[in-house]
Parts: C-alpha cells; structure tokens; sequence
C-alpha cells in the first residue's frame, strides 16, 4: 500500500504535488479547484477567497481570478499536460449570508472557477458547490477522487460524490 503525504491548504495558498499525497482544505463561500493530469498523476488545490478582477496583481492567490491562472501555469511546469487535466470544483456556500448576500461572493466564486477552467479548455468532471453550508474536501492525487463532507449543523454524516472513494 503506498503512503500517502498529507497537505492541508489554507485561504490564499495551493498545493502542487508530484508524489502521491492528500490534499485538505475547509471551504466556506472561498472555492477549492482540485486539478489532476491523469497521465502523471500530478495534482493540485487551490483555495482562494474572492472572485477578483482584471486589476488583481497577477500571482495573487487569494483571488480566483489570478490564483487559478497561477496554478495551471505552474503544473504545466511541472510537466503536466493541459489536454490531459481534469478539474473538480467545491465550496462557494452562501453560510455567512444566509439572509441577505448582496455581494454573492460564493456565487462569483464558483463562476469565476468555471469561466477560468473553460477559458483554458480544462473539463470539469465533478463539483459540489453553492448552498448553505460549508464543506471539508480531502483529494487523493493518486486517484484523481475527492471525499467531501457537508458541514452541517444536523449531522456529520460523510457525502461521497458518485460511487465508492469520492468523485
């Protein structure tokens, strides 16, 4: 059985790895992008926290704009291929806001994650993203799969996207 590394991304960080690892991260409105090249098995996360803009210094990771930008850049050169990824987003809930949220920022995040991926012609195979509550993401780089937990106030019941370990 191979040892997996541990990693856990924080707000404004990501994580690339080459070696098999998992990858954590608790997200509430911020967004998670999970990239994996299926070919050499390198993954990545990213946990930014606002959308951004177009002013947003490049290399910002703190914004989705710039921060997925960054990372895609740097797993290619890491060998990673663009034709060969495949992206899994999470996160963007609306629990600070519940009420009133003016400023959809867990709405402008998810579609900020989207129109990057799209504009880099990367497949989205999975996400779980919106509502009211929070989510704990564990991504397994050697299999491309992602468990996530819902964090509710109700349970701590584990939620699996699709079948078997995650999505």
């Amino acid at each position: 059985m191979i040892q997996l590394r541990r990693h856990i991304v924080f707000p404004g960080q990501f994580v690339i790895t080459t070696v098999p690892s998992l990858i954590s991260t608790v997200l509430g409105s911020c967004v998670s992008v999970c990239l994996w090249d299926r070919e050499t098995k390198i993954g990545a996360m990213n946990h930014y926290l606002l959308p951004g803009g177009p002013e947003d210094e490049p290399g910002n990771a703190n914004r989705g704009m710039t921060s997925i930008p960054l990372l895609i850049q740097t797993m290619v050169n890491r060998h990673a291929q663009i034709e060969n990824l495949e992206a899994k987003i999470f996160g963007g809930c609306n629990s600070l806001y519940r009420r009133n949220d003016r400023f959809r920022v867990g709405e402008r995040n998810i579609e900020v994650a989207i129109n990057m991926l799209n504009e880099f012609d990367i497949t989205i195979t999975a996400h779980h993203v919106g509502g009211p509550y929070g989510r704990k993401i564990v991504f397994n780089t050697d299999t491309g799969k992602v468990r996530m937990r819902l964090l509710n106030n109700k349970s701590n019941i584990d939620e699996e996207i699709n079948k078997g370990f995650g999505c």
